[in-house]
């Protein structure tokens, strides 16, 4: 890796929270409420201006019920450079 550190956090993938949203058939207010969080908070993970913290990425994750991995994609990348 080079020099510059990645920011902290998780950003999440809006094709995956479409996806599931669509399909789960709920919203950003539902999903902040099963989370635990503020909408405020889902909508700026969503729009790019926050990003999760390992807890609140596998909240939201359960939340939707699916693994981080599907909705915050760079865990998996986390995880993998942890491995080698």
């Amino acid at each position: 890796m080079s020099g510059m550190a990645r920011p902290k956090g998780y950003r999440l993938s809006s094709q995956a929270w479409d996806d599931l949203v669509r399909i789960k058939g709920t919203n950003i207010t539902q999903v902040a409420e099963r989370a635990g969080v503020g909408s405020a908070t889902i909508s700026g993970l969503l729009h790019g201006h926050a990003r999760a913290s390992l807890p609140m990425a596998h909240k939201v994750a359960a939340a939707l019920e699916c693994h981080p991995e599907t909705l915050f994609p760079t865990i998996r990348i986390d995880m993998a450079e942890a491995v080698a």
